[in-house]
């Protein structure tokens, strides 16, 4: 009986020794967990704010209601006089409104009713505006291009007036000079200039132009 207590007790302090062993040995070489929260978060690269240097205009609502799409909006929202418009904003007047936006040393444009107006790139040195709607003027302090449907209008100091009525445009010179260029029916690209005192009617659907003296 003495001989099988010993045996069992050596069989018990070997099984817990082994055990132990290996559990200490599986401590010393688990991996090491990286947790979720010690990992960085890559940063975002799109940002809402415009490059510091495009230039901005104001808004002046001079009669009815003018709305405003911002960068961070997905439909236009009433927008009033103080309004401060971005690259990449668009402003657009409502029926028997007007408004204007001036860029300080660069232009002011002064819509009609129904017009609505991109402002597509605000670099001093390469400003594009792009008209989609109705009758806008631009008073123009340094050259700039404007896109009206598909044609390119680049207009010198001076006052000219584009009006798009569906796919009609004209394009009046009223004082300085303007170059526009379009591209036909044949996918060739044509140039026109213009000086004070001349107008040019513009179809977009068929491409073609009419140049003809403004009254």
């Amino acid at each position: 009986m003495k001989t099988v207590f010993l045996v069992l007790s050596a069989f018990l302090i070997g099984f817990v020794g082994v055990v132990g062993y290996q559990y200490l040995r599986s401590k010393q070489t688990a991996p090491a967990v990286t947790t979720p929260a010690s990992q960085s978060m890559p940063e975002p690269t799109f940002a809402l704010v415009p490059p510091s240097q495009a230039v901005s205009g104001i808004l002046t609502v001079t009669s009815g209601h003018a709305e405003k799409l911002s960068r961070t909006d997905s439909e236009y929202k009433e927008a009033s006089t103080g309004a401060q418009i971005l690259l990449g904003e668009s402003v657009a007047t409502k029926a028997n409104s007007s408004a204007t936006v001036a860029v300080n040393g660069i232009v002011a444009a002064a819509m009609g009713s129904n017009a609505e107006l991109v402002f597509a790139n605000l670099f001093p040195n390469n400003f594009v505006l792009q008209q989609k709607a109705g009758k806008i003027d631009y008073l123009v302090t340094k050259p700039i291009s404007v896109r009206a449907l598909h044609t390119l209008v680049t207009m010198n100091p001076g006052e000219t007036s584009i009006n798009i009525i569906d796919t009609d445009i004209s394009i009046t010179v009223i004082t300085g000079s303007v170059r526009f260029a379009l591209v036909d029916a044949d996918n060739n690209t044509k140039v026109w200039n213009l000086k004070a005192g001349q107008r040019a009617n513009v179809d977009d659907q068929a491409r073609e132009v009419f140049l003809v003296t403004a009254r």
